[in-house]
């Protein structure tokens, strides 16, 4: 399907009586939010931050595949409609997906559902917070899980997508996946101390995030990524310690 550019409003619920005069009479808008009883998470067990994204995807076929490191659809036939930075106290409030009336009727057949997601990267300082989005466009995703799913919405004025029912709260408990033909960095080094292992990396630039598991498949961490500019200096990178044993790998994009 060829995916023609359009520009998309993210708006609150609060502003929907507006919405008549800053969009088109037809465009279709979708509500979403996580009730918050018990607070959204990422893998790592750390509280939604702030700031962070939850988007608005559509699939085809009703299953949506996933997100890359780069935020691009696994599935090149999947769409990632709108993303926004909407995270506060632990959940996503009440907002209101506005799509245009040709961008929903290109997409009609298909069902729509919400991914909460993990952009968080580790600052110069050492201080943690959500990358968000650059000009509404995703660019480095660590994780994601699926908060809702199978909506469809057709040519529906107004249509709300409900959450998955989960009692412990919503988790972005999946990881983006590598991107294709992206050159990984190199482990030089690895150490343990204390609570955490430590792995010195070669500076290829990008984002880098480090992944451990049990096993060298099963991944069951995964903290916020790094940013390194590919100029000089290893990159160090930092992840809590499995038990007596552990695999560790780092993604790059």
């Amino acid at each position: 399907m060829k995916q023609k550019a359009k520009q998309f409003v993210l708006v609150s619920l609060a502003m929907i009586a507006g919405l008549a005069f800053a969009g088109g009479a037809d465009d279709t808008l979708i509500t979403f939010s996580t009730n918050g009883a018990e607070p959204d998470r990422y893998a790592d067990g750390e509280v939604v931050m702030d700031g962070e994204c939850y988007a608005l995807v559509w699939s085809k076929d009703g299953v949506f595949e996933g997100v890359k490191a780069d935020g691009a659809p696994i599935d090149s036939s999947d769409r990632v409609v709108l993303v926004a930075a909407v995270a506060e106290d632990g959940h996503c409030p009440e907002v209101v997906f506005q799509v245009s009336a040709a961008r929903a009727a290109e997409l009609d057949g298909g069902k729509y559902g919400v991914l909460l997601l993990d952009t968080r990267i580790r600052r110069k300082d050492g201080s943690v917070a959500p990358r968000g989005t650059l000009g509404g466009n995703l660019a480095m995703v660590n994780g994601f899980g699926t908060v809702a799913e199978g909506m469809k919405v057709g040519s529906a004025a107004h249509a709300t997508i409900n959450e998955i029912l989960n009692p412990a709260g919503q988790v972005a408990n999946m990881n983006a996946a590598a991107v294709e033909n992206m050159v990984q960095p190199r482990v030089k080094h690895i150490w343990i101390e204390g609570d955490n292992v430590f792995l010195k990396v070669e500076n290829l630039g990008g984002f880098m995030r480090v992944q451990g598991g049990g096993t060298p498949d099963s991944v069951v961490t995964m903290g916020a990524a790094t940013q390194a500019d590919g100029k000089s200096g290893d990159v160090i990178l930092v992840a809590p310690k499995l038990g007596s044993s552990g695999f560790y790998k780092v993604m790059r994009n």
